[in-house]
């Protein structure tokens, strides 16, 4: 691990907003180190079951194999409580048992020189990869900023329609003439794929995940798990663990690391502040989409309530509201993405809840490969805010009891990026954050953050968010 990471870890736990989940924040492993997973990252070698691999592993298997001759059962079973050590994931080769060649594995994983690396991807399977990686697929928009993050935009060859059509945002010219486009992977043209001979396809979620293994032939189709990230419990996410296990496949481990420390560093700053604000102080939110029809026609009764365990309601807490699904649904409010209400029989004069902002996630570029009609251009592909404007003037044009009961002015659209990057909820946390508790979120600036992941981890250093884009569009007063 880069030991440059110590100094980012915040001890203790905050609850946010009254939710079930909490909001774990960093804490020191036995090294003294910053554990960047609270549970054992799952590559194989892992012998100590801590967030990393390195000489330590190889000491221990060590040290288990001199004990074994000498011990008797009850002394080896102390001797793995002792020193945690994780007999599974000690077997770094997994050929069923552990032995010096163990030890030689975990060295050249950590050297950046072994040929193969097995691990538990994010669908809890275990799984093996060659590491002579040269021609790289992403899938959507997360797989795809990772691997900027990493270093490797020249190895990027294919990457999904919505991806693609961000192509000028995320590559230079020279890299650009090598990245195909792969349209459509949700049903994927298999024969067409096969054409690009991609040694690695990292894909979006679990979704025909056997039958692309199946189908693509001399190619490792890997899920690391960043589609629905954790902010409750990012330690033990498969997010972050996607993260970290990215940085051994394609030997990036510091880099790797170094971005997993500044998502959970950013989501601790956000959640000690939303946790200091008193309850009766948070604005309630609702997060919704849009086109939502019921934000366009008069006759929709219903809308999206994105809930605890989404990004965009993690993104809520971290900003200091109370999400309004909340109240509304119970203890599914803890454990759903979404529901859909009858908003207007929920929130009429009879009923003592209000909504105090509304905040509206687009998606126009959709990983089916369609381009979904009436949304705007927005995020990094937008060029000025007319197109984002007229939408957000239908958008609250409704004479729905919802709309009539606020200020149009509290109702925001927000880009799709935030939800479908890798950033988890920390870069729209901390925007919702400055724009509805701006007093307590003073020292937080959203657009230092986005520039910083921008220029330093994507490796972009010609955007500037403060002029560049639109990603969170409200009429300036």
């Amino acid at each position: 691990m880069n030991k440059k990471l110590v100094a980012i870890a915040i001890a203790g736990i905050l609850v946010i907003s009254g939710a079930v989940g909490a909001f774990l924040l960093m804490q020191n492993d036995a090294k003294g180190e910053v554990a960047l997973a609270s549970v054992a990252l799952d590559v194989y070698g892992n012998a100590d079951g801590d967030s990393n691999i390195d000489e330590a592993d190889a000491a221990l298997v060590e040290k288990y194999i001199s004990a074994l001759p000498n011990s008797n059962s009850t002394e080896m079973e102390k001797f793995v409580t002792d020193n945690k050590f994780n007999i599974k994931l000690a077997d770094a080769n997994k050929d069923g048992s552990i032995n010096s060649a163990d030890a030689t594995q975990i060295r050249k994983v950590f050297d950046g020189a072994a040929d193969t690396l097995w691990f538990i991807d994010g669908a809890g399977a275990d799984r093996s990869i060659g590491l002579d990686i040269s021609r790289i697929g992403a899938e959507y928009y997360a797989n795809t900023e990772l691997c900027l993050i990493l270093g490797l935009a020249d190895k990027v060859v294919a990457v999904d329609n919505a991806p693609f059509m961000y192509k000028d945002f995320y590559f230079t010219p020279a890299q650009q003439a090598n990245v195909t486009n792969l349209v459509n992977m949700n049903t994927p043209d298999y024969v067409f794929v096969n054409e690009l001979n991609m040694d690695v396809l990292l894909t979006f979620f679990t979704n025909s995940y056997d039958v692309k293994q199946e189908k693509l032939i001399g190619t490792d189709v890997i899920y690391l798990g960043l589609y629905n990230p954790d902010m409750s419990n990012a330690e033990g996410s498969n997010f972050i663990q996607g993260i970290l296990k990215a940085g051994y496949i394609f030997n990036a481990v510091e880099r790797a690391e170094e971005y997993a420390a500044w998502i959970l560093e950013t989501r601790n700053q956000l959640a000690e502040i939303a946790g200091s604000i008193p309850e009766d102080e948070r604005p309630t939110v609702l997060m919704s989409n849009y086109p939502n029809t019921y934000f366009l026609n008069p006759d929709t009764k219903t809308a999206t309530v994105y809930c605890f365990t989404d990004p965009l309601g993690q993104a809520c807490l971290l900003g200091g509201g109370k999400n309004v699904g909340a109240s509304l649904y119970g203890s599914e409010y803890n454990t759903s993405l979404s529901k859909v209400s009858q908003v207007d029989a929920l929130f009429n004069d009879d009923n003592a809840t209000t909504i105090d902002h509304i905040f509206l996630h687009m998606v126009k570029y959709t990983f089916g490969g369609t381009v979904m009609a009436g949304v705007p251009e927005h995020g990094y592909l937008a060029q000025n805010e007319a197109e984002i404007k007229a939408s957000w003037e239908n958008a609250t044009s409704s004479s729905h009891t919802l709309l009539t009961d606020m200020d149009p002015n509290d109702i925001y659209l927000i880009a799709g990026d935030f939800r479908n990057g890798p950033t988890g909820a920390v870069l729209l946390g901390a925007y919702i954050g400055k724009t509805i508790n701006p007093s307590y979120y003073a020292s937080i600036d959203p657009i230092a953050l986005h520039n910083y992941y921008i220029g330093h981890f994507l490796g972009i250093d010609d955007y500037d968010v403060s002029t560049d884009g639109v990603f969170m569009y409200h009429p300036v007063d």
